[in-house]
């Protein structure tokens, strides 16, 4: 039995006839193949199969394919030990020579072999052998993410195999045999830099010179029209040897075969940012990294700790050798900034980090358990089978990084600090990697790659006192020459002029503080901004989120957005911002820190303080406008009297709102702080009360708690007392869902002495309805029945009809929990009512859950069914996921009870997920459920 995907997919029986799959058969076996002799999990191929979302009868229908596929197969059943089920998935077992390409893996392989040897004919010859398996492109005709993302893949290795065999070729002087060849891969892949190399020389070995000239120069228009950047230095130094006539046979580097690795296996991240066009050097800390490489998937996981000094180029080297290594690593690659350094801003948590790997997985908010060990455990399980390579950047100690560890020994770890982080080393065996500064030649050719070898080479004085002068440190060395790109027909000797100046390049010159050098590298660049883009350099310093949008910016700057926009653009082509996402920016955290101190030696305390007024005010219209159409009907407070500094959003929906929320909520937490630290106390609680719909839908606990806290503190230095209920309130709830009873009914009591002492009814009505809550969920049913009654005759009286259908609610609740049904169940239709009349969908679905409740405890389980699934539907329409998996609870148990087991055990096992991943008590209920099945 032969399996091919280099091409087609086909399944070949010993008489050489393929074997027939229908589409569902196909995509099974391509997944399987693509991960050849390791385990595939099922809910991955269930993905594979189904283009939409998978039915419930998903797994079933799944094994059901495997089965006829084993059928298909010659033998028939026999072929079980071949597609093998495991208790997590499936895996095919194949021998050497079975799949073309570990045949194809194994043909490059020797090919390298004999490169290594010296002997560049044969080595070609192998890689001709091993190209011929190919026929087209892999796994042709078969569509589906997992297929398409590692049939691209084999498709890239393909391309580098072409360019590795072609270069050889060139090296044995076979110019005239692939130029024709070379056209048509150059036609197909225009922008692709070595294969236009390997053309220009093919061409200039034919003795067709100005054809070579024309390619290069159809490339350089091109990268400049569709990218806006220049040939890369060693095309750029062909192109040079060419105009001179001087391109010996082996005119490129020899290329390195490149042995293709592993395909892919499920869930292939790509985090990785870009590397830095012009890296040099590192050759001892590379093969360093190359090494570990070996040690993965043996006892332990493997570490480096890549430490020195600030400037030196540790993250540049991380990412560098992580781009390179990446095909080794087939599941994927995360990274994520610690900011362990970063003077202006908090260094990321553990949990902060955990949490972002876990949304890069796409787990849903509702899925993310609570606590720090409980979600470090998921995200080590979602490791557990995978081949990852994880880049933890700028890390500032030991208690940063060890949560970040996987457990798995397949996956290798790249950390990056200033310190030495001495306790990896010695408890769990990291390997440390030091870097130093450049050498005087490596400082030299990092010049050259900026700016050319031609103006680098006639300025030979000015280069050695710029590599001096800055110290031979990476990042200083990439600034000034970027400035001297920018000003191609400035002398060198200008900007090393400008460096000889040692109190204005060093404000520590003994100190060897590689700080203070970075800071007045910066100056440079900051010195030379138009003076509005200086002016925004320096405002930006002010803000304290992970990225600012344009009109945010120009808000914080009090300019049209137009302006904006294109200052933005000024400062990230001087390298001063970058736009890591289209219309978003962040700082560097050194550029973040000097930027403020900028701000406070030029601008004036009133300057600074309207400018994060303004930036203030943006964010509070923006964050008012999203808030009414999530959370609509609740209780508002006056608006804020200042109109908003900029161009405010405008949400067409409740979702559109909802997710500008979810992608500022960075933004709009760090604003909160921000008003504190400001003292603008006013816009600090009003902000973090709008945050209260995000909060109560998605469930962003610690945010909840964390902002409304500082809420409250900004309410009290204002002595706004009604801001300091509407905070205590908010705090209440927070707590009460966080199932902590003690915090949450201090908040709700001392919400109802403010209520009372200034005379707000509908307060008064509030805290008493938080305080019943409070008590019933502690089955406290006389106290809750006593609160709750209260609140709801100060709601008839001021007319408060959402908080009456609130409060009738909860009522119902305790009514249920004493066995009131008929009371309980008139109090939900009420409330129902009420909800529909003035159009609260929220409230709607809350209202039919607990009929449905009701009527099941009744024993009408098929109207409890009809209600439950009625509020199932708009819960999930609203993203409310405690509700949702109420719903499904009860659902469940109704299901049960009408003799429906299977939908009953589907719709338990998906409320235990939700339970299990808000870390709700309800969890074990249903484990109960289940176990009795």
């Amino acid at each position: 039995m032969r399996y091919r995907i280099l091409g087609a997919l086909h399944v070949l029986g010993q008489d050489g006839q393929p074997c027939a799959l229908d589409r569902r058969q196909s995509r099974i076996l391509a997944v399987l193949l693509l991960t050849p002799n390791q385990l595939v999990g099922r809910d991955y191929l269930i993905d594979a199969v189904w283009d939409t979302a998978p039915p419930a009868t998903a797994p079933r229908q799944l094994q059901n394919c495997i089965s006829a596929l084993r059928q298909r197969l010659p033998g028939g059943g026999n072929w079980k030990h071949v597609i093998a089920a495991e208790p997590a998935g499936y895996r095919i077992r194949l021998d050497t020579g079975q799949l073309d390409a570990q045949v194809f893996e194994a043909g490059v392989a020797d090919a390298q072999q004999q490169q290594a040897a010296g002997r560049i004919a044969d080595a070609a010859a192998k890689l001709r052998d091993a190209l011929a398996l190919w026929q087209g492109p892999a796994l042709a005709g078969l569509t589906g993410r997992a297929i398409e993302a590692g049939s691209a893949r084999l498709n890239e290795q393909r391309l580098t195999i072409v360019e590795d065999c072609l270069d050889l070729e060139l090296r044995q002087g076979r110019h005239h045999q692939v130029v024709s060849e070379l056209i048509e891969l150059v036609a197909e892949h225009p922008l692709r830099e070595f294969m236009v190399g390997l053309l220009m020389r093919a061409l200039h070995g034919s003795g067709r010179q100005s054809e070579a000239l024309h390619a290069y120069d159809l490339l350089r228009r091109r990268l400049d029209d569709e990218l806006g950047l220049d040939p890369g230095p060693q095309l750029q130094e062909l192109h040079a040897s060419i105009l001179r006539n001087a391109v010996p046979v082996a005119a490129a580097p020899p290329a390195a075969v490149t042995v293709p690795a592993a395909t892919a296996g499920p869930t292939a991240l790509r985090q990785l940012p870009a590397p830095v066009r012009h890296f040099v050097g590192r050759d001892e800390p590379l093969a360093a990294l190359d090494r570990l490489v070996d040690a993965t998937g043996r006892d332990a996981v493997v570490i480096a700790v890549v430490h020195g000094t600030g400037g030196i180029g540790k993250t540049a080297l991380a990412v560098r050798w992580a781009h390179r290594a990446a095909p080794g690593f087939p599941d994927g690659q995360l990274f994520v900034n610690l900011r362990g350094f970063d003077p202006t801003r908090e260094p990321v948590t553990p949990a902060e980090a955990i949490r972002g790997f876990l949304d890069a997985f796409a787990i849903p908010a509702d899925q993310i358990p609570l606590g720090l060990d409980a979600q470090a455990s998921l995200y080590r399980s979602l490791l557990a089978e995978r081949r990852m390579l994880i880049v933890l950047d700028n890390a500032r100690h030991v208690d940063q990084v060890r949560p970040l560890l996987p457990g798995s020994s397949g996956c290798l770890v790249v950390v990056t600090s200033r310190n030495q982080l001495t306790g990896l080393v010695a408890v769990e065996g990291a390997q440390p990697i030091t870097l130093d500064l450049l050498t005087t030649d490596e400082a030299g050719r990092l010049l050259a790659g900026h700016l050319g070898e031609a103006r680098v080479a006639a300025e030979p004085g000015a280069v050695g006192e710029l590599v001096s002068r800055c110290a031979q440190l990476p990042l200083a060395l990439a600034i000034i020459a970027a400035r001297a790109a920018a000003h191609p027909t400035f002398p060198l000797a200008t900007f090393s002029a400008e460096l000889a100046d040692a109190q204005r390049r060093l404000d520590a010159v003994d100190g060897g503080d590689q700080f203070s050098q970075v800071r007045s590298v910066f100056s440079w660049s900051y010195q030379r901004l138009p003076t509005r883009a200086a002016a925004l350099f320096r405002l930006l310093g002010l803000h304290r989120g992970p990225d600012i949008t344009v009109p945010a910016a120009a808000s914080l700057a009090g300019i049209p957005a137009g302006q904006a926009r294109q200052l933005l653009t000024d400062l990230s082509r001087a390298h001063l911002v970058s736009e890591h996402a289209t219309g978003r920016y962040a700082f560097h955290d050194l550029l973040s820190a000097y930027a403020m101190e900028q701000a406070e030696a030029n601008d004036t305390d009133t300057d600074r303080r309207l400018a994060v007024r303004r930036l203030l005010g943006y964010d509070l219209h923006a964050a008012s406008a999203a808030d009414a159409l999530v959370a609509p009907h609740r209780r508002r407070t006056p608006g804020w009297g200042e109109a908003a500094a900029g161009e405010v959003p405008a949400f067409g929906d409740h979702d559109e709102a909802l997710a500008w929320f979810e992608v500022e909520r960075g933004n709009l937490v760090a604003a909160v702080r921000l008003a504190w630290e400001h003292r603008e106390y006013e816009i600090g609680w009003r902000l973090a009360n709008l945050l209260w719909g995000l909060f109560h839908l998605e469930k962003h606990w610690d945010d909840w708690i964390g902002t409304h806290t500082i809420g409250l503190a900004c309410a009290r230095g204002c002595a706004d007392r009604r801001a300091e209920f509407t905070m205590l309130s908010s705090l209440g709830t927070a707590y009460r869902e966080r199932e902590q009873f003690a915090e949450a009914t201090r908040c709700h009591q001392q919400a109802l002495r403010l209520s009372r002492e200034i005379g707000d009814r509908h307060g008064e009505a509030q805290a008493l309805n938080g305080l019943g809550a409070v008590c019933g969920d502690q089955h406290q049913l006389a106290e809750a029945r006593r609160y709750l009654l209260a609140s709801l005759e100060i709601r008839r009286q001021v007319g408060d009809r959402w908080g009456e259908a609130i409060t009738i609610c909860n009522l119902g609740e305790e009514d249920l929990h004493a066995g009131d049904l008929e009371s309980a169940r008139e109090r939900f239709l009420e409330a129902l009512a009420i909800r529909r009349e003035i159009g609260d969908r929220w409230g709607e679905a809350t209202a039919l859950s607990y009929l449905g409740q009701a009527c099941q405890a009744a024993g009408d389980h098929a109207e409890a069914a009809r209600s439950l699934t009625e509020a199932l539907m708009i819960h999930r329409e609203l993203r409310a996921y405690s509700m949702e998996a109420l719903d499904l609870h009860h659902l469940g148990v109704a299901f049960g009870s009408l003799g429906e087991a299977q939908r009953s055990a589907e719709s338990l096992r998906e409320a235990l997920a939700i339970y299990r991943r808000l870390g709700m008590a309800a969890a074990v209920e249903v484990e109960l459920l289940l176990a009795e099945e």
